[in-house]
């Protein structure tokens, strides 16, 4: 579980949240503003967060870009585009899930 943090005072506002998303509503409600706080799991919830968002948002899209590689190889644009589209994916995750 994670601590909702207000960037600007320091100031501890929720503690027991699981997502981003729930994250944004209790600042919203806790009248803080929007990218005044962050969302500060564990080093072990960091990881395991991570990996199962990647499973379910990065994994088929570095097998497109591995099948474009082999198929087409690393100079085609088909195979630039679905590396861009994999390593968006993998920092938006990183981006969820920080760490401290």
């Amino acid at each position: 579980m994670a601590l909702l943090k207000q960037i600007s005072t320091g100031r501890i506002v929720a503690g027991g949240l699981t997502t981003p998303e729930s994250a944004q509503k209790i600042a919203k409600n806790a009248g803080v503003d929007e990218g005044d706080y962050q969302l500060i799991f564990s080093e072990q919830e960091v990881q395991e967060n991570r990996r199962e968002r990647y499973a379910h948002v990065c994994d088929h899209l570095f097998i497109d870009y591995m099948a474009s590689l082999t198929e087409f190889g690393d100079t085609a644009q088909k195979t630039i585009d679905a590396k861009r589209v994999w390593l968006d994916a993998r920092a938006n995750v990183k981006a969820s899930f920080p760490k401290s």
